[in-house]
């Protein structure tokens, strides 16, 4: 049971992580919003969460040979550039009321990961005291 309730937390843990450099890339395009030729960052988290979602689930392979073939585990978020539009005559792409509504949306979810993570925090503890 502890085994789980582990996993579920790291989870929660990369969800946050995941946020947080999302949180910086929008924070990099909002100091951007006026540097001609600025490409938009934004880093896709969402994806690998629900591969390892989806890995937590599922039976876990262990590679023996070089031949065998690889987890499809996605791995670490990455930071990606938005290269297909512009929005000015300066070739800049960052749109600041996007910007501003993404700031607010991620700033929501990252708050509701860590009350997820206090919560799910808390159940732990209640558990182990109860096992005294």
């Amino acid at each position: 049971m502890l085994k789980n309730a582990f996993k579920s937390l790291d989870l929660r843990a990369k969800a946050l992580s995941g946020s947080w450099q999302k949180n910086s890339a929008i924070a990099n395009n909002i100091a951007n919003v006026n540097t001609p030729g600025y490409k938009k960052q934004t880093v896709n988290f969402q994806k690998v969460l629900e591969n390892e979602m989806q890995m937590n689930q599922m039976v876990t392979m262990k590679k023996t040979n070089s031949k065998h073939i690889d987890s499809p585990y996605v791995g670490d978020f990455q930071v990606e550039t938005v290269n297909d539009t512009s929005y000015r005559v300066d070739d800049n792409n960052v749109d600041i009321d996007v910007e501003n509504a993404e700031m607010a949306k991620n700033t929501l979810y990252y708050n509701t990961i860590i009350n997820s993570v206090n919560s799910h925090s808390n159940r732990i503890k209640t558990a182990l005291r109860i096992n005294k």
